[in-house]
């Protein structure tokens, strides 16, 4: 059985900045942790008014995208349960 994806934020940037044009985030505020308004053309405010899941958002300086990260559950970090064998 699959998690519930986990939601990300892509920013395509339509010019390179810091040699990429691609930007992933956890959420809108993490966007402007690394990205300035200058760069991507909307202030924070703005962005939360703009519903991604409906449509992207771009202007001329990026297309910003939501999306779904997928991931299969895993038992790292889990304590198995041993069953120990008594050899007497």
């Amino acid at each position: 059985m699959m998690k519930k994806g986990l939601k990300v934020i892509h920013i395509e940037l339509k010019q390179q900045y810091n040699g990429k044009t691609h930007y992933y985030f956890g959420s809108k505020t993490a966007v402007y942790k690394h990205l300035t308004v200058g760069i991507i053309g909307i202030k924070k405010t703005s962005l939360w008014n703009v519903d991604l899941d409906e449509k992207p958002y771009e202007n001329r300086l990026c297309i910003i995208r939501a999306g779904q990260l997928y991931r299969v559950p895993t038992m790292r970090g889990k304590v198995k349960k041993m069953k120990v064998e008594k050899t007497y």
